[in-house]
C-alpha cells in the first residue's frame, strides 16, 4: 500500500479511537444508581455554601449539580431515601471537601 494512503487512513481512523466521545460517561451515569438513606446538610458560610447528604453511617456525599442543591435545601431536617448516581471524580465545590464522593440525586422520598 502506498505511504500516502496509509498516512491518510491512520489519521482519519486514529482520532476516533484515541479521543473519548462521552458515550462511556453517559452509560456509566445512567446505569449506576444507588439508594442512600440520610439527611441533607448545609456546609460552609454564606456566600460559599454547598449541600451534602449525610447517610445513616455518617458518610458525607457532595451533591452536584447546583440545580439539585437548590431543590434539596428546603428538605434539611428530614430523613430521606435518595436514588443517586455517583460521579467518578469530585464535582463542584462540595466535592473538594466531602470524602464520600459526589452524587447526583435522581429521585428522593421523605421517610420522616
Amino acid at each position: 500500500m502506498p505511504k500516502p494512503i496509509v498516512f491518510l487512513l491512520l489519521f482519519t481512523i486514529a482520532p476516533h479511537c484515541l479521543f473519548s466521545s462521552g458515550i462511556k460517561d453517559e452509560m456509566n451515569h445512567a446505569g449506576n444508581t444507588v439508594k442512600i438513606t440520610g439527611m441533607i446538610q448545609i456546609y460552609g458560610n454564606e456566600p460559599h455554601t454547598f449541600v451534602g447528604i449525610v447517610d445513616e453511617n455518617g458518610t458525607e456525599y457532595a451533591v452536584y449539580p447546583a440545580s439539585c442543591e437548590e431543590k434539596l435545601r428546603a428538605l434539611q431536617g428530614h430523613l430521606i431515601e435518595f436514588t443517586v448516581v455517583f460521579f467518578d471524580e469530585p464535582q463542584g465545590f462540595g466535592g473538594l471537601f466531602l470524602k464520600g464522593g459526589t452524587v447526583e440525586p435522581l429521585d428522593w422520598k421523605i421517610i420522616k
